[in-house]
């Protein structure tokens, strides 16, 4: 797997850790985990984008 792919993974696992906590009571009620994981999700989310833009940019300007 590439750069990009990985970090669009790690951003998905979060967002399923986040989901799986916010709709069950295995954790009770930790608001700062939550955030935290949101805040990864969100991080490696636009990881992922900025990494998947330089590779096209990269790709144009050797094309030219």
């Amino acid at each position: 797997m590439n750069k990009q792919t990985n970090y669009f993974f790690l951003s998905g696992l979060f967002f399923v850790v986040f989901l799986v906590i916010e709709f069950t009571d295995i954790y009770g009620d930790p608001a700062w985990f939550k955030a935290f994981v949101l805040i990864l999700s969100a991080t490696f989310l636009i990881s992922g984008i900025a990494s998947k833009k330089k590779k096209n940019n990269d790709s144009d300007q050797t094309k030219k």
